[in-house]
């Protein structure tokens, strides 16, 4: 009876989705089903006898995965799982999580892997979700504010020079009710497009709302705010050109800086930089 047990279990473990293994107190393989091998990229489970767990895990996750196995090793309950990059056979890299099971045993340790790649990828698609405009795949109102905030601590650190640019398009609402809503929408993309073509991939920029655009641009010392201005809106005149647009399309800006000798917050950067541009409206 005790025997047929263990066949059936040893059943069970080798035909588990997720993937089993024991491994050496240095990190070697010992033992590991089916399923492990398939998530490695190996056609044979013995193929993986010998080889070291450590060959697996991407360089940016090693020190995470010496650190969980030490844990392990000593009975440290305090992280039971991790989750790494792992490289498979075919050169790609897999999110998995690494499990540490508890059983007495004298020959090592025993992990059960899981493939989080479908669920880890689906998560960044949502959060990327939460955090765009539709419309303009630009950062929206939550995302370029979570976005900006973080550059721009680290900006303070450095005490490098920002500058935040708050732009709105003139006339939109005359575009929407001339034009009707699609050519308002149009107007939108062609804004959003031109900005993001006028500067650097590093910079943050947002559709705040409606017709407004943020734009904060790192390591930007404040005397260049008029080129950057001047860039951009030559580039938004090219296009509506080459684009013949049956409306011009004319914005408004204002700016703000933030430097070493005063460093502004995000929400002081754009009540500074919207007061500047509706100034300027008004002229």
């Amino acid at each position: 009876m005790n025997h047929a047990l263990d066949t059936t279990c040893k059943v069970l473990v080798e035909n588990l989705p997720d993937g089993v293994c024991c491994c050496s107190t240095e990190g070697i393989i010992q033992y590991a089903n089916k399923s492990l091998a398939s998530l490695l990229g190996f056609s044979a489970r013995q193929d993986l006898s010998g080889l070291s767990m450590f060959t697996f895990i991407h360089s940016d996750y090693r020190i995470l995965m010496e650190d969980f196995f030490d844990r392990m090793i000593n009975k440290e309950h305090s992280l039971p799982a991790i989750q790494v990059q792992v490289a498979t056979g075919d050169e790609d890299r897999r999110w998995m999580e690494m499990r540490w099971i508890d059983i007495p045993s004298d020959v090592g340790v025993f992990l059960v892997v899981s493939d989080l790649t479908s669920y880890r990828t689906l998560q960044d698609e949502l959060l990327l979700q939460a955090l765009t405009d539709e419309l303009t795949g630009l950062y929206n109102r939550r995302g370029f504010k979570m976005m900006a905030d973080q550059e721009l601590k680290h900006s303070h650190r450095l005490k490098a020079e920002v500058v935040l640019l708050s732009i709105d398009i003139d006339t939109f609402k005359q575009i929407n009710d001339t034009f009707g809503h699609d050519e308002g929408d149009r107007v939108l993309r062609m804004v959003s497009r031109t900005l993001e073509s006028s500067f650097r991939s590093s910079d943050i920029i947002g559709r705040w709302g409606g017709d407004e655009f943020l734009v904060l641009a790192l390591d930007a010392p404040s005397g260049t705010v008029d080129l950057l201005i001047q860039r951009f809106r030559q580039a938004l005149s090219d296009i509506c050109q080459r684009q013949g647009l049956p409306c011009t399309i004319a914005v408004t800006i204002g700016s703000a800086c933030s430097d070493a000798k005063c460093a502004l917050s995000l929400e002081q950067l754009i009540q500074e930089a919207d007061r500047a541009m509706y100034a300027n409206k008004r002229r």
